[in-house]
């Protein structure tokens, strides 16, 4: 015997299952689109959204709670990177890991309330973007290791400032998609003309990323000895 779906407690607690792409009556997951069009629930009817007032509540609980979530990662990785940032790589390794941390808490919620075609459009264009960011984020955090003067608190700022605004074009983008998914507009020809775009951005970053790591390579004298030391008869 099973029991039946039972009203959600409050308000909030409503909005948070609809954040999470969940009924606010059953719990059961929403198909993509449901929740921000106020279609109704397909396994227990219920109006996702009835009013407009739900809508710009759920759109202003995303907003907050991505905001809260972006700033304890700017200070996370500033402080980081003010303890350890006179390693190498270490800056870099700060980054990834907030952007993934922002991934799971920010992004994938957001996805979770588009329909199937626009998620893909959305994830693959932020995919794209972050890996484009990550490796000129990379060049410029290790170039500053050879600047005199590029101190723990330039490399610091400079890691606080990338992911502050890595996390700040995110949210934009991710916001304007969901407003788009609400409206019910349909995804454009040059939304996938971007996402060529920036496929090739991310082409080239690449290449000029690994310009930079065969100079750094250079610079401390890695490379030369690697390639004397495959020379036969040749000693580094």
């Amino acid at each position: 015997m099973t029991s039946l779906p039972t009203l959600a407690a409050s308000e909030e607690h409503e909005l948070a299952l609809l954040l999470s792409g969940r009924c606010r009556r059953c719990a059961e997951r929403l198909p993509g689109g449901t929740a921000l069009r106020g279609r109704p629930c397909p396994r227990c009817g219920e109006e996702t959204l009835p009013s407009a007032t739900d809508r710009a509540v759920l759109h202003e609980l995303h907003g907050a709670q991505s905001a809260v979530r972006l700033w304890l990662a700017v200070a996370a990785v500033a402080v980081g990177a003010m303890v350890a940032s006179w390693f190498p790589l270490i800056n870099s390794l700060l980054i990834i890991g907030a952007l993934v941390w922002l991934r799971f808490t920010i992004v994938k919620p957001g996805l979770s309330l588009l329909t199937p075609r626009r998620r893909i459009v959305t994830r693959w264009t932020l995919r794209l973007a972050a890996g484009c960011f990550l490796a000129l984020s990379f060049i410029v955090l290790e170039l500053l290791t050879f600047i005199p003067g590029a101190g723990a608190l330039v490399k610091t700022a400079v890691s606080a400032l990338e992911v502050a605004g890595a996390g700040l074009m995110t949210r934009r983008y991710l916001t304007w998609q969901i407003r788009r998914e609400g409206q019910g507009a349909p995804v454009a020809l040059w939304e996938l003309a971007l996402l060529a775009a920036w496929a090739l951005v991310l082409a080239l970053t690449v290449a000029l990323l690994v310009v930079v790591v065969l100079w750094l390579l250079s610079k401390l004298g890695l490379l030369e000895s690697r390639v004397l030391g495959a020379m036969p008869g040749v000693k580094p």
